[in-house]
């Protein structure tokens, strides 16, 4: 008496039995583990992350003093704490067609939540300048007008 047959027609009854099993589970459960929504959720996640970066940016506080020629910018949490590790600059707008574009000034890390920088002496009359301040992904844009004394 030959055995195999028996063997394989057991073996294709019992896959297809397995097959319809974990068809009928997948189209009638959901897993527990598995959040229903987990495709819009997934495509908003650096979306959320990068809106959590940018919320970091609109609490903090900017107040700026200019004392002769140099500019002290200083910067707090919602906490008043200063915040260390920040990149700034400056940019000037361009005064005009006659006048060539400032290069934009670096701003030095003094202190704990104080960056300064040196108005050139080319710059002798008040105009409007963009304030950047980054630390890490969170950026912040804040308009200044710089007016400095004749």
């Amino acid at each position: 008496m030959n055995r195999w047959p028996i063997f394989l027609i057991t073996l294709i009854l019992a896959f297809i039995a397995f097959t319809w099993w974990s068809l009928d589970r997948a189209a009638s459960e959901v897993s527990p583990v598995t959040d229903p929504d987990y495709y819009n959720h997934g495509l908003r996640y650096n979306h959320t992350q990068h809106e959590r970066r940018g919320q970091e940016a609109r609490e903090w506080a900017i107040s700026q003093e200019l004392s002769g020629r140099r500019l002290t910018i200083r910067v707090a949490d919602s906490h008043q704490q200063g915040i260390l590790g920040c990149q700034g600059s400056i940019t000037f707008a361009a005064g005009g067609a006659d006048q060539e574009a400032t290069p934009p000034l670096k701003l030095t890390e003094a202190g704990v939540g104080l960056y300064t920088a040196e108005i050139p002496d080319s710059q002798t009359k008040a105009l409007p300048a963009t304030l950047t301040l980054r630390k890490g992904e969170a950026t912040l844009e804040q308009k200044l007008i710089i007016a400095l004394a004749p």
